[in-house]
């Protein structure tokens, strides 16, 4: 009787203990299955972000190999040029394209738009130069100024860049009368955002004339 009884007890410790092994075996089952849910997800979500990121690539490419080069302009002609349009203009080579710069003293008073006598000479020897030498350039007129606030003409333009804008148009315009293509001019007003040299507020008072080849 006794050995019975013992038998029973072993009998139901085994399987309540294979119970529970069975139990924590089916749970580690499912633990482990959530975990290979969640690596699939995260490996499909980054093969998605790699063929995104190679379609960007792919057409950043595209792109870029469809963008025309813009060839620089050739100034091996720099000197020849300058001594042909005289001290009043500065031939240089400026942010890697060839630059025809005027001060404002020779092409309009403080504060004005509107060229002066004294810059049409200059400025009919540059056009010359721009339909002979630079026939198919695009031709970049840019305004510039100083730092120092408008006061006279406040009540006409409305900061510094306004102001240069509005001389380059007008050197621009004098250019077209002269024959040069107005479809090929480019009018830019850097207002005093492109110093030529922060020592001097005067150089910086200027328009320059950018050829630049399509």
């Amino acid at each position: 009787m006794l050995f019975r009884k013992i038998t029973a007890i072993v009998s139901i410790a085994a399987l309540s203990l294979l119970g529970s092994c069975t139990s924590r075996y089916q749970d580690l089952l499912r633990d482990r299955d959530a975990q290979i849910r969640e690596l699939n997800g995260r490996v499909a979500s980054l093969r998605s972000e790699k063929e995104d990121l190679e379609r960007q690539m792919n057409e950043r490419k595209a792109a870029e190999a469809s963008m025309p080069t813009k060839e620089p302009v050739d100034t091996s002609n720099q000197k020849d040029l300058q001594r042909e349009l005289g001290d009043q203009v500065d031939v240089n080579y400026r942010n890697g394209r060839l630059s025809i710069g005027v001060e404002d003293t020779v092409t309009f008073d403080s504060g004005s738009d509107r060229l002066k006598s004294s810059s049409h000479a200059v400025l009919g020897k540059i056009a010359s130069v721009l339909k002979r030498d630079f026939s198919d350039c695009k031709i970049f007129v840019e305004g510039h100024t100083d730092s120092d606030p408008i006061v006279k003409t406040k009540d006409k333009f409305v900061d510094n860049r306004d102001l240069s804008a509005s001389r380059a148009n007008a050197v621009a315009r004098y250019l077209a009368e002269q024959g040069v293509p107005e479809s090929r001019i480019v009018i830019v007003g850097y207002g005093q955002f492109d110093p030529k040299d922060p020592k001097s507020k005067q150089r910086n008072r200027r328009v320059e004339i950018v050829p630049t080849r399509k």
